[in-house]
């Protein structure tokens, strides 16, 4: 997969959990500050790839938390953060 690839799959992915985030403020106040990383319940290849990307913000410094999409419709994501 290329990085532009990569990248329009995470925007569209990033997009469909913004629209989630807006209706959940709960998650937005529990993980203020932090870098959502996210991850797709149909694509393995680009999960490899941004479990990299995980790695790379904590060793900058961020705090992460990983936004895994689940397929369930009543819950459509789950949030892990990550040391």
């Amino acid at each position: 997969m290329s990085k532009a690839q990569q990248i329009r799959l995470n925007i569209q992915l990033s997009d469909k959990l913004a629209n989630f985030l807006i209706t959940q403020p709960e998650i937005l106040k529990k993980y203020t500050g932090c870098s959502y990383v996210v991850f797709s319940s149909k694509n393995p290849q680009l999960n490899k790839l941004n479990s990299n990307l995980i790695e790379e913000l904590l060793s900058e410094g961020n705090e992460v938390v990983k936004a895994e999409e689940t397929g369930n419709l009543s819950d459509p994501w789950e949030f892990t953060p990550v040391n």
